[in-house]
């Protein structure tokens, strides 16, 4: 079993001064999603893929 690498920066503590806690009330949850790679036009894209595959042309057999 392959270990995770250890990153060069430890994580942050709560304690420590440098910390800065931001509530959850206040965070903008699509710049978060945005800064790990999240893209909403492509999951748009996605999820019309996948209705159109659950959409196709047997369900166009059951409709009729």
């Amino acid at each position: 079993m392959r270990h995770a690498e250890r990153s060069p920066n430890p994580p942050t503590r709560l304690l420590d001064l440098r910390f800065n806690y931001i509530p959850a009330a206040a965070t903008d949850i699509a710049a978060t999603w945005k800064r790990f790679g999240f893209d909403p036009r492509a999951n748009q894209q996605r999820r019309e893929l996948l209705k159109s595959s659950i959409n196709g042309p047997a369900a166009a057999l059951i409709a009729s």
